[in-house]
């Protein structure tokens, strides 16, 4: 999305960012707000059965969005992919965990990571390629045939594991973590523009935090709560939930500030930075595969640990060391710690949030973690773009040297956040929830 955001802004925004931004703003605001429900849902209809018509309608809101005849339109239609999203993030994992065989997981997740990986590197240029050649529609059309793949594949009846028709889905509870998972994305999102101790933004994250404290009381009286507190309750979840906040946060923010260091600072062509980016996913799909291996055999905690500690010495040389002229090799080093950085640790998340969880609650355990990364990658890239913002306009090393100071702190609280995942991780903990 990032690199159709450019054209979108000077076609159809006539060159105002804000405006153009609500593409951006718009699907992460739903998506994170209806994670949650996507999850239960996927419980009490089963996984699989949401996931096709969750792949379907993906794959219909990107044909309205390359046929957006405004820009508003094209919000809208956003708004529709956004929905889609909340449905197939946590159900995909939902599956892949469901039916994989005791002591696999990683490596379930970890093929997916492969994919993910390849889709990553090879996106990117070809994105930018077709853009150039054709329109930024051509990036909405061509998600739409991969879609539809996907929804074929899913249509045979499968036998997953996990539906409870008797799940409930309270609507008032629904209603509360909604707004409040919206409100508190949507003003993350925006205070940039707000400003961090403006008016709008303090009442918008107040009203948000309110909302938060009700559902969290609604949910402590509930047999079925809308906020997982069971699994909150252990350790390991909640350093899950943790990590996810503070590794979302520097995961999306980085793509953001290296995107713009190459392009202000060292005067890359959009191709060209493109290039050295995918890089990161490209290492994602060599080591993701290993990284499951490992864990499957020896845990989550010493690979999501060295993950960490590779990425923030990526960053950590590149904050030391980047300056006006331009350092491809200082640069290679950044973005291939990255990419082993997160082929280690993002997808093995999902597998510490799944672990001993009854089949029919994986979808809430997921969703709940996705929701928090959400919420960390609003947070992330909102303070990222108001350390590099300068008032002049005239961006400099020193301001981006502030935005990868911030992904170098930020790894590591990690790191420390890490040691909570240690103990007995390996031994039978009856499911909960």
């Amino acid at each position: 999305m990032f690199f159709l955001f450019p054209e979108i802004r000077d076609v159809l925004a006539s060159g105002d960012a804000t405006d153009a931004a609500w593409i951006l703003t718009i699907t992460g605001v739903i998506s994170s707000a209806l994670l949650l429900q996507g999850g239960r849902l996927g419980e009490k209809y089963g996984y699989q059965n949401l996931y096709k018509w969750g792949i379907l309608f993906f794959a219909f809101s990107n044909l309205c969005c390359a046929l957006s005849p405004n820009l508003w339109f094209l919000i809208a239609f956003r708004g529709l992919t956004a929905v889609s999203l909340a449905i197939i993030s946590p159900l995909a994992a939902a599956i892949l965990l469901a039916k994989a065989a005791p002591g696999s997981e990683n490596m379930a997740l970890a093929r997916v990571g492969v994919f993910v990986g390849i889709s990553g590197t090879a996106g990117p240029i070809v994105i930018t390629l077709l853009i150039d050649s054709f329109s930024w529609r051509i990036g909405y059309f061509s998600q739409i045939p991969f879609a539809l793949l996907a929804a074929f594949l899913s249509w045979k009846d499968a036998e997953v594991p996990g539906r409870n028709a008797q799940r409930k889905i309270n609507v008032i509870d629904s209603t509360l973590v909604v707004f409040a998972v919206g409100f508190l994305v949507f003003s993350l999102s925006k205070a940039d523009e707000w400003g961090w101790l403006s008016v709008k933004f303090l009442g918008t994250i107040v009203l948000s935090l309110l909302l938060i404290c009700i559902v969290l009381q609604r949910s402590k009286i509930s047999n079925d709560p809308q906020i997982p507190l069971p699994l909150l309750k252990r350790r390991k979840y909640r350093f899950t939930s943790f990590l996810a906040f503070t590794i979302a946060c520097t995961f999306f923010s980085h793509w953001l500030v290296l995107l713009l260091f190459l392009t202000d600072i060292w005067n890359f062509g959009l191709i060209k930075a493109s290039i050295f980016l995918t890089v990161m996913p490209g290492m994602v799909s060599i080591t993701s595969i290993p990284a499951g291996r490992i864990a499957d055999k020896y845990g989550h905690f010493p690979v999501i640990l060295s993950g960490i500690i590779v990425y923030t010495l990526g960053f950590l040389q590149f904050w030391i060391f980047a300056d006006e002229k331009e350092s491809i090799t200082c640069l290679l080093i950044t973005v291939a710690c990255a990419g082993f950085g997160m082929g280690t640790i993002w997808q093995l998340l999902s597998a510490s949030a799944s672990l001993n969880v009854q089949p029919d609650r994986i979808g809430s355990a997921l969703a709940f973690v996705n929701s928090v990364q959400r919420v960390g990658s609003a947070f992330g890239i909102a303070l990222a773009a108001t350390l590099t913002f300068s008032e002049s306009g005239q961006p400099t090393v020193a301001l981006y040297q502030r935005g990868v100071g911030f992904i170098v702190i930020v790894s590591l609280i990690s790191l420390l956040l890490t040691f909570g995942l240690r103990d007995n991780e390996h031994k039978f903990v009856k499911p909960v929830l």
